[in-house]
């Protein structure tokens, strides 16, 4: 029975050994954030936050500009009707303003993830298949992944594949 017992783990930590030799790492995070494509990426929502920002700081100052104007002791019933109004009206185009750009913001990162994501997972399968990968774990903010030794982190190789794969 012991011989049996031996023989059998010899097998498991020989094949265990064969085996740790086709497994990798991904951080997929690092590659997101680290290769030309994700910082592409990246710099166009900067660019469309920064639009945004500018927009909702004009109103903002017409706002503000507004409400000095109320506090003048000079200005008639029918003027301060009006600008109570225009400063309502603005305050709704503000509301208004920031709705969309949550909503094209979100809509700009959720689709250049995607992008990204089919890039990698393309990228990745041809750089396994070349190398004789079989199994390639994926880690970053969120996996199930606690360690993974650098001798099997393909991270790097996979942000250099992604520059040369440019398509």
């Amino acid at each position: 029975m012991g011989k049996i017992f031996l023989t059998f783990l010899n097998f498991l930590i020989f094949t265990g050994v064969s085996l740790a030799q086709n497994i990798a790492f991904l951080d997929i995070q690092k590659v997101m954030n680290m290769s030309s494509e994700g910082l592409r990426y990246k710099e166009e929502i900067k660019e469309k936050i920064k639009y945004y920002e500018e927009k909702v700081k004009e109103i903002e100052s017409k706002i503000a500009e507004l409400e000095k104007q109320l506090e003048s002791p000079v200005l008639s019933e029918e003027g301060r009707k009006k600008k109570i109004e225009e400063k309502r009206d603005l305050e709704r185009e503000l509301s208004r303003i920031e709705q969309e750009a949550n909503e094209e913001l979100s809509k700009m990162k959720s689709d250049a993830e995607q992008k990204l994501i089919e890039k990698i997972i393309g990228v990745v399968r041809n750089y396994a298949e070349r190398n004789k990968i079989d199994l390639v774990f994926v880690g970053g903010l969120y996996s199930g992944i606690l360690y993974a030794s650098e001798k099997i982190d393909i991270t790097d190789e996979i942000i250099k594949e992604m520059e040369n794969d440019k398509e």
